[in-house]
């Protein structure tokens, strides 16, 4: 599998928050530039839910099947 093209960024992050994302990849024994990218990803993918559900509930409303 062909690995997709990285772009570089930085990032500035209160003190409080940084300590967070330390720990947390710390305990998901991981980097702490590959926790960043695994917490967005999941965010996209759960907007993309949230909006299929929202879409599905307001068509069940148009059909008065809710």
């Amino acid at each position: 599998m062909q690995e997709a093209e990285q772009v570089k960024f930085v990032l500035r992050l209160p003190e409080k928050t940084h300590k967070k994302l330390k720990r947390r990849a710390s305990v998901n024994n991981t980097s702490m530039n590959k926790e960043i990218t695994n917490i967005l990803n999941d965010t996209f993918r759960n907007v993309t839910t949230d909006k299929k559900l929202t879409d599905l509930i307001q068509r069940l409303e148009k059909k008065k099947v809710i």
